[in-house]
């Protein structure tokens, strides 16, 4: 764990009076249950205002978190106006003047100052936040719209950045990102526990094992390492709620989910010299199961997880319009070349899996 940069966090979170706490537009189980837990361990600090935002959605297997019904879809807005004075140690007084159509605002100095227009700065600030932790994206561009609206805000506010994924682009002020990890929530127990080890009560502790839960697909994943399993036993020695994690992530699956995955079994295909596995999906798939393009990545996931030694497999979208799209998840042994190999194909990261448009006529023609 890298210590220094642990340390420097808690000296930004500590200073802070309002914290921004985000998740990508495309979120998992892992970052959100994070953004919760640490959301749960800063409210605990006198006069800490704390937001938590994820804007998309509250996915609906996390529900059963404490504090995810406080969860946003957009950050407040309260602009601000700052003024930089060169110079100057104290303000004497602050008076405040009704306008026509507006108000004034006089700062007044101690006698014998000299004010000149050159040494005074000021600036505005849409959102009131002293700070920003980022849970679980690559790139600021991975907050979709909320970024490219608020460029200016997020250039200019502390942001602490953890992930623990080897695509991250450290664009954080301080990013606290170990590829070593096998989860988000290992790293930001750590925080939590840099922050104050006491506050670790069984909401947080919950929180924090759903995140390793969602992380290691229930330590099934093969690159789940021991760490998660010291950090889950921790948990569970603090009263986290294992059983309802369990029965919320892994034993209950949305009907769906089954549906859409049932849709996706049904058109398996698979080539056994190359070890490639790909299905397709409709536009009246998704009308009659209930289910959203954005639960392509949730398939894929019951796909692979039934798939042993796969190189490759993709599920092809088809929609209305009679666009095609493939959703590609690596196996391990090309999971190396992922990024020569989303260059050679032109796609886009999503979610872990990589999106690729295919200029096709017909479904036959795309398949092939």
């Amino acid at each position: 764990m890298s210590l220094p940069e642990i340390q420097q966090a808690v000296a930004v979170l500590t200073r802070a009076s309002s914290i921004l706490l985000l998740v990508p537009e495309k979120t998992s189980v892992d970052s959100f249950s994070s953004m919760i837990a640490l959301s749960l361990a800063l409210t605990k600090i006198e006069n800490k205002e704390v937001h938590c935002v994820s804007p998309s959605h509250v996915p609906q297997e996390l529900q059963f978190l404490p504090g995810s019904s406080q969860v946003l879809m957009n950050p407040q807005t309260k602009p601000s106006i700052i003024i930089d004075i060169a110079g100057v140690s104290t303000i004497t007084d602050i008076k405040q003047e009704q306008l026509k159509g507006g108000v004034r605002i006089q700062l007044v100095l101690d006698e014998g100052v000299e004010a000149t227009a050159d040494l005074i700065e000021t600036h505005i600030r849409q959102m009131p936040y002293d700070a920003i932790v980022l849970f679980g994206a690559s790139d600021l561009a991975d907050l979709g719209a909320l970024f490219t609206n608020s460029a200016d805000f997020f250039y200019n506010t502390p942001i602490i950045n953890i992930d623990h994924r080897p695509t991250n682009e450290h664009f954080g002020t301080i990013n606290i990102v170990d590829i070593t990890a096998s989860s988000i929530a290992e790293i930001t127990y750590e925080l939590i526990m840099a922050i104050n080890v006491q506050s670790i009560d069984a909401d947080i502790a919950t929180a924090l094992y759903a995140g390793i839960i969602g992380a290691t697909q229930s330590f099934q994943k093969p690159s789940t390492n021991p760490h998660a399993f010291q950090v889950a036993a921790e948990l569970m020695g603090l009263k986290a709620r294992t059983e309802i994690v369990i029965q919320q992530l892994i034993k209950t699956k949305p009907l769906f989910l089954l549906k859409l995955a049932g849709r996706t079994y049904a058109r398996l295909r698979h080539d056994e010299h190359g070890r490639f596995f790909w299905s397709i999906l409709r536009e009246l798939d998704f009308i009659e199961s209930g289910a959203r393009h954005d639960h392509i990545p949730l398939v894929m996931q019951e796909l692979t997880n039934n798939i042993s030694g796969y190189n490759a497999a993709s599920i092809l979208y088809e929609d209305n319009a009679k666009q095609y799209t493939l959703y590609v998840s690596l196996g391990r042994g090309l999971g190396k070349k992922t990024k020569e190999i989303q260059e050679n194909l032109g796609a886009r990261r999503e979610n872990k899996l990589l999106v690729v448009p295919i200029d096709a006529i017909t479904l036959e023609e795309a398949e092939k």
